[in-house]
Parts: structure tokens; sequence; C-alpha cells
């Protein structure tokens, strides 16, 4: 049944089975949840959540065996443009076809598929009266004659039905030609509307399909079929009236269907049909989506029992507010039948976030590798609880040893010092960002601490692949935009003097600085990282100045300058509270680590002190404390390195200078609690900036 799906059991085989009355891996029944006031299932996450990866396990599961239609709303032919601006059709029509066409295909071994004829006929009307362009004199004129009938409510039934008939069959022949509908709505359209045709000529129009629009538009004038033709008005009108009919048409669709599995199949409790939609964020797809929202929330109000489709939707969102699909309640047993006051009073609209990819579930994807004990939490922290780039992580980890040995974590390290396009840092980006030019801007953006700083860089360093803009500011503004809590999940630093990564996506600027550090000359990360400081002052005190001292000093750390992290740091040191300090250490030490630093900083010994320029150590007592700063700030430095797992030796090194700090201050205990929890959390696998300070997390 496809890869195995993290955290969406509940969902899965517990929710949806509930919904559709059928196991999803098995032929058992299963008891509705609450078939006359079923929900619409959203599911919400970002870029890589897996959201199509959920959808294709349902469609899986189902396809050939319940009527089962899936709709990608942000494919070709939804999108807004020519089929939004056509006075035949819209994104809802458009929609309207592709799902009375797939849930009306037959299924071997079911019972006859959904037929829906209030839709067709509604659709006819609607997008073949009064086509553009150059047509037939035969069209014209057979459209002429009925145009006439219609207008003056001419009621020889005898005379109607020729006259439907010579539109009809002048019209459908040539449909491909005069109805400019997107591929591949105009192969379904003839199917559909030679059905309309048959129901329209039948022996007495007002009785089924058109006696339901003559009830639904019970404010027009004139019979049932002079009642349709007045919807073709209103659609035609592209404001709210265009609304107006489009809410008719998804009515007709979910009276088809209601009307369809009627007392018998309730009876029987037969499963239901099963819609599912991805990408409803999309602008031309969410006027569709809302719609339909709007229907279920009618329908919940009528009073009688009604039978609706299963529709389940997906959408880019962040799914932290949300109900997370692990709290939804679980599976029920499909031999019992719960009794009615367990039922589950929902809302028209379920909304419910994707649960992040955890630790313990990454290791089931590395499983049965022998890996090391950090490979887990490297994953976990680069793949930002993504299931998608998870998955590539661990796949790639899995391929690296050859059959019963141990994979070092050395050789699945050395991954990430490949600069080719075939990389492991290249294919993760291109997997989050499949659009050429995000990869290219982005990752020099990812340097920059804010907007400002991002197009001092923009300006600078001009991109060959540029797609983003014009202008420095327009390339800022559009990789803003595409930076939005609905695609990734933003996670800004603490808000210290309101500084915060441009890319406020952990993982995600991870991999862009990775990138940045392995692609161009070395002396480019240099200039790149001098300009971004060259926006701030270094200050020499008082806390109004740390808003520009502390990018000033998180950019030279980037340089490698560490001599001028340590002294700065020492001079604060006392001056502004320890709180302040632990603040502006933590933010610092999130400094990326330059192009050959990488190995020289991180594989070797803590380099010795260079005290000369530090005024403070004018003083001989001061040098411990300018030796412990010098430790801390190396020590955490190295830890906070997205590639860095625990290690002891530097967590011991952070914990001694913390000690040695508190030795030289007076009542506060900030140092004191960080030399408790600092270390702790450190050996979890947290990293500066987020290490906790005081009561929480630096302020």
């Amino acid at each position: 049944m496809g890869e195995r799906l993290y955290g969406q059991d509940a969902v899965l085989d517990g929710l949806i089975p509930r919904l559709v009355g059928l196991e999803r891996t098995g032929g058992g029944r299963v008891p509705f949840e609450d078939r006359d006031r079923a929900p619409i299932v959203q599911i919400c996450g970002g870029l890589g959540s897996g959201k199509s990866a959920l959808l294709n396990a349902l469609y899986e599961g189902y396809h050939d065996r319940v009527p089962l239609a899936r709709i990608d709303l942000a494919a070709p032919g939804f999108e807004e443009g020519e089929s939004a601006d056509s006075p035949n059709s819209s994104p809802v029509t458009n929609v309207l076809y592709l799902l009375s066409y797939k849930l009306g295909l037959r299924l071997r071994g079911v019972r006859r598929p959904p037929r829906f004829p209030r839709l067709s006929v509604g659709l006819l009307v609607v997008t073949a009266w009064e086509p553009e362009g150059t047509l037939p004199d035969r069209l014209r004129e057979a459209e002429r004659s009925l145009q006439e009938i219609v207008a003056t409510g001419d009621t020889d039934r005898r005379k109607r039905r020729e006259s439907l008939q010579k539109w009809l069959d002048a019209l459908i022949p040539l449909l491909t030609n005069v109805i400019a509908l997107p591929a591949p709505l105009d192969e379904i359209f003839p199917t559909v509307l030679t059905t309309a045709r048959d129901l329209l000529l039948a022996p007495r129009p007002d009785k089924g399909a058109l006696h339901w629009w003559g009830e639904q538009l019970a404010l027009a004038q004139g019979d049932s079929l002079q009642k349709l033709f007045s919807l073709v008005h209103d659609f035609r009108r592209r404001d709210d009236s265009r609304r107006k009919a489009e809410e008719h048409l998804i009515a007709a669709l979910l009276a088809d269907i209601d009307d369809d599995y009627g007392r018998l199949h309730r009876a029987n409790r037969t499963p239901l049909p099963l819609i599912l939609l991805d990408n409803v964020h999309s602008p031309a797809a969410a006027g569709f989506f809302d719609q339909l929202v709007s229907a279920y929330d009618s329908l919940g109000r009528i009073g009688h029992p009604v039978t609706r489709p299963v529709v389940v939707a997906t959408s880019l969102g962040d799914p932290r507010p949300l109900t997370q699909l692990s709290e939804v309640r679980t599976p029920v047993d499909p031999g019992r039948h719960r009794p009615s006051s367990n039922r589950v009073a929902y809302p028209p609209l379920l909304r419910l976030g994707l649960p992040p990819v955890r630790r313990d579930e990454i290791m089931g994807m590395l499983s049965p590798l022998d890996y090391p004990a950090g490979l887990p939490l490297l994953l976990e922290r680069l793949s930002g609880g993504r299931p998608r780039s998870a998955r590539l992580l661990a796949d790639t980890a899995r391929e690296l040893p050859a059959t019963g040995e141990r994979l070092g974590l050395a050789d699945f390290l050395a991954l990430f010092h490949d600069g080719s396009p075939s990389g492991l840092i290249c294919s993760a980006l291109e997997q989050l960002l499949p659009e050429a030019g995000l990869r290219a801007r982005l990752p020099l953006l990812s340097a920059a601490l804010d907007d400002s700083a991002a197009r001092r860089l923009a300006a600078a360093f001009p991109c060959e692949e540029n797609t983003l803009g014009d202008s420095p500011r327009e390339h800022v503004h559009e990789a803003r935009r595409h930076l939005d809590a609905s695609r990734w999940n933003l996670h800004p630093w603490p808000a210290v003097h309101g500084m915060s990564p441009f890319v406020a996506d952990r993982a995600l600027r991870a991999l862009l600085l990775m990138r940045l550090r392995l692609e161009g000359p070395e002396e480019r990360w240099y200039q790149m990282h001098r300009r971004l400081r060259s926006g701030y002052t270094p200050g020499n005190g008082g806390a109004e100045a740390g808003g520009q001292e502390l990018p000033y000093l998180h950019h030279s750390l980037a340089l490698g300058e560490v001599d001028l992290v340590v002294r700065v740091l020492h001079e604060r040191f006392g001056r502004d509270g320890c709180t302040a300090w632990l603040s502006a250490v933590n933010v610092v030490c999130a400094a990326p680590v330059p192009p050959d630093g990488a190995v020289r900083v991180y594989d070797t010994l803590v380099r010795p002190v260079d005290y000369g320029g530090c005024t403070t150590c004018a003083d001989p007592a001061a040098i411990p404390v300018h030796w412990a700063v010098n430790k801390l700030v190396q020590a955490l430095w190295r830890q906070s390195d997205p590639l860095a797992v625990p290690v002891d030796g530097h967590i011991q090194k952070v914990r001694t200078a913390l000690l040695t700090l508190y030795e030289h201050v007076e009542d506060d205990d900030a140092l004191y609690r960080a030399c408790l929890e600092w270390p702790k959390r450190l050996d979890e696998g947290v990293q500066a900036p987020d290490l906790p300070i005081g009561g929480g997390i630096g302020a």
C-alpha cells in the first residue's frame, strides 16, 4: 500500500473509514461515524509535510472499491486565467465536470456508479449556451429558434422538444471546436453533455432533473426549462450572480449523490463515494472549496437525512494551531456498532494539522541499518519534521554502508561537503524548492538576519539565474512571499533586540547556508558577511547599542573572528546583567561556520586565547573571565552547527566555562541556572539560539 505514513493512522485507518463505511486496507464494513452530518476533512501542512502522500494512500486503498474522484486543484486548467474569464466556463464548472466524470466511472464488482442528471443538465445550459466564436449556420439557426421559444414561454411541448433536439444535435459534435476548455475536460465534456441531452429530450421534461431545477430556482419566472436557462444569464454576469449560479451547480452535484444513495442503499449501509481534492489553497480553487463547505453547512440545516460524499482536501497552511491528526479518535472495531450516544459532533469543515515526523519515527525509517546514535537527531533537525525530507535523508544514509557494516557518522556528514548538482544538499533543496529561481537566490539571502540586510546582499551580489524581480527590493519582497507560514515551519529566533533570520525555517536555512558555503569561491563567503556586518555598528556600551552590536558580532563569528567576538563579549560581561549577556551569547553563537573553519575550528581543541586589545584584561583578575568566555563561545559555537551531534567534551567545556563565570558575579542566578540547564539541553540536541535563559528562552 505504498510507503508508511507516520502519525496518520488515526485518520487513514480511523476517521476516513468511519466516514466512508469501509476499511481502507481490507474488505470489512465499518460503522458510519455520522452519515447525516459527516464533515469535509481538510488536511493542512507546509511543503513536504505529506499531504499528497496521505491522498495517495486513500486513493490506493479505495479507488477500485468505491466511486472516487481525485483532483489536483493546482493543476493546469484550474488556475486563474483563460478558463476563469470565459463566459462559458469557470474553475468551478471545470471541477464539476471532472467530479461527475470520475465519480461516474464503472467499477468491477461494484454497483452502478452515481449518475448526475441535475448537474449535467445545469452544466449543459451554462457551458454550451451561446458559445463565442464563428459557428456553423446550422447551429446559429437552431440556437436562435430555441432562444425565441425560451424567451416567449411557448408551451407547445412538441415544438420545444424539437427545437432543443436540433440545437443539441448541431452543438454536441462540435463541442471541442466551439468551447475552449483545457485538457482533459475537452474529452470529458461531450460525455457529460450527452447524458444531459437525453434528459432534456425526455417525454416529460418537467419531471426528474428539470423539476429539481424548477424548485431550486424558485425566484425565476416561467416553467422549469425557462428557469434553467435563466441560470445562464446569472453565470454570464461574472459577479456575485456567477457565484450564485455556481452554488446552484454544486447543490446539484450533492442532490444527485443524495438521490442516488437513496433509502435502499442507506438501509444496506452502502459505502459512500470519496472525493480527494489536493491544493484547495490555490487561488482559483479556493472559490470552489469555499462554496462546497457552505453547501455542506446548508445540508446540515435541512432537518432530514442527507447522504453526502466523503470529501478529503489538502491545503498549505500552518498546522500548529489546528487539531493534530494524532488527536483524532482511534479506529473502531469494524465488527462492532458504536452506540448513538458516542457520536462525535463535527463542524461542516474539520481542519486537521499534519504532525511533523519525530525522532523515533526517523529511527524506524533507518531500521534495520546499524546507525550511530546521533544520526536520528541530525535527520530530525535537517528535515525540519518534513516526512519527504526525512525519507530522502534516511534513504541516502541507508545506501551508504555495505551489507552488515555499521554506518559511520563521518560517512554521512561527508555527503554535506559535496557541492555537485547530484549532491545531497542539492537534492534536498530541489525537493523543497522546485523553482530554479528560488534555489538560485535564497542561499544568498539565507545569511541575512533581517529584510534590510537581505536587500544589501541582493544589491551587492546580483544573481544571474534570478527570476524574482528586477530590483533588490523586488528580489527580497518576492522571496519573502515564498517564505510565509503556510509553506514553512517558521520558528524565529528568540527576540533579542528584534533580530531574527530572514529565513525563519530552521531546516531550510541550514541547508541553504550549507549550499552557500559550498558554492563559489571561499572569498565570496567573507565578502558577503563583511557586507552584512557593515550594516551594523560595533557599539561601545549601553543596552541601546545591543541592537546593532549583536548582529555585528554574529557576522564577525561567521567570518571566523573569534578573538574579536570574545573580547567584546568579555567587555559586556556584567555590564547589562547576566540574563541579557546570556541572550547575546545565545544569538552570537548561532552564527554559521565559515568554509575554511569547518574542520579547523570543529575538529581541533579550543584555540589559545588572544588577550591583545582586551581592555578589560588590563586587570589580571579578569583574565580567568576572558578565558571562560573564550571557552564558552568556541565550545557552544561548534556544538551549535546544524551538522553537530552532542559531544561530551564540548558540553563539559560549556559547563565549566559557565561555572567559572558564575564565580565572578554576585546576586544573579541566571548563570547558575544556565550551568544546570545548558549542558542538559545541549545533550538533548538543542542548539544556540534556543538554549533556555532564566525561566525560558532568551528574550
